[in-house]
């Protein structure tokens, strides 16, 4: 008797690759999901709420500003140590003054804190050319980090203004917002009239179109913000699939509407728009005047099919996956004529079979055939 051969055992190795992938794709979608949505945060943080946040705080500075000239103020020996800044500090002429007076009257005592009014107390800033008042630095000091303190004057001021008016960044930055829907949406009410649309336009013709790489970007960058943004201007009345660019091979497509009269009259029969898209951009594509027997209406919605088309057909709606039961089911539909409407195939077979006519070219003498009108 021959040796059997040993059946082969799937490996431990095999397993666990085939888990950790399993894994892998379960975890990736929502990961990256997530990774999209935070840089997608961040770059609107960066390139525009904080640029606006920045323009508000410069604002404020020009009104809070109370930082004083460190020449114009007075020094002296034996200030006593304040808190967050020691004795690092300047004094106006009237402190200087009223502790002089404390002095003589009281020659060996020393001075104390309490004898400093805090009022008369300014912190040299950055270059020590000019200095704050110390409630304005105190307020800086105890609301930002060490390594993120300010070196000028007017960095300092903005940080106060930040504190003092929003209360944190938090404030700032819901005030930003804020200000950048206002913002838009004035632009877009500028930009809806008609001055607003010409003079946009001139910007784009004369700039933003003859630019060599700048043309070339934005108008890539304008394709995608069109299609998110803008509203549809064309009217999908549904999805179909026609055969197209050749018999056998099918396209997704949206009808826009009836076909031209000369184009109709030419084909015999009735025509009918269809756009059909390119992928993965849907708002591109090619206008296509098909027969309405030669087009097979798809169950599908609108979005869904243009998250078919910009996912180059990774997307399929759940309904339209092709299943062995799913496919069972409608392939019997069809061959008992259950299905509420013939497929293309169906109709071109009834119309090109002997002895019948297309129903769009009948002639009136036909109906003795036995063969009615649609």
């Amino acid at each position: 008797m021959s040796a059997e051969s040993p059946i082969p055992k799937k490996t431990k190795t095999g397993s666990a690759t085939k888990f950790f992938l399993r894994g892998l794709a379960i975890s990736l979608p929502p990961i990256l999901t997530l990774v999209i949505l935070m840089w997608i945060a961040n770059g609107i943080y960066e390139y525009i709420i904080n640029p606006i946040s920045s323009l508000v705080q410069l604002s404020f500075v020009l009104f809070i500003d109370r930082s004083e000239t460190t020449k114009l103020l007075d020094t002296m020996e034996g200030l006593p140590s304040l808190e967050y800044c020691g004795q690092e500090y300047r004094i106006t002429d009237r402190l200087h003054q009223k502790l002089q007076q404390k002095l003589q009257a009281a020659p060996n005592d020393e001075l104390r804190a309490s004898d400093i009014d805090e009022g008369d107390v300014y912190i040299p800033v950055g270059d020590h050319e000019r200095s704050i008042p110390y409630e304005d630095y105190v307020l800086v000091v105890k609301n930002v980090r060490s390594g993120d303190m300010p070196r000028t004057v007017t960095g300092f001021y903005m940080k106060a203004a930040t504190h003092k008016h929003f209360r944190g960044v938090f404030g700032i930055s819901a005030f930003a917002v804020s200000i950048s829907v206002l913002l838009l949406y004035y632009l877009g009410r500028i930009v809806t009239s008609r001055l607003g649309a010409w003079g946009f336009q001139k910007v784009e013709s004369v700039f933003l179109h003859r630019l060599p790489v700048i043309s070339t970007v934005y108008s890539s960058v304008k394709q995608v913000t069109d299609f998110l943004f803008s509203e549809r201007t064309i009217e999908y009345n549904r999805v179909v699939a026609i055969e197209y660019p050749r018999r056998g091979i099918w396209s997704v497509g949206f009808v826009t509407g009836e076909s031209m009269l000369e184009m109709t009259a030419a084909a015999g029969e009735p025509l009918v728009s269809v756009l059909v898209p390119t992928s993965p951009m849907p708002v591109t594509g090619y206008t296509m005047n098909v027969p309405k027997n030669e087009v097979l209406d798809l169950n599908i919605t609108i979005d869904q099919a243009f998250q078919y088309c910009l996912s180059c057909g990774v997307l399929v709606p759940p309904q339209q996956k092709v299943t062995p039961e799913l496919l069972q089911q409608e392939l019997a539909k069809r061959l008992t004529g259950a299905s509420a409407k013939p497929t293309p195939l169906q109709t071109r077979s009834t119309a090109n079979s002997p002895g019948e006519e297309s129903p769009t070219r009948k002639n009136p003498s036909s109906a003795s055939d036995g063969v009615t009108e649609p």
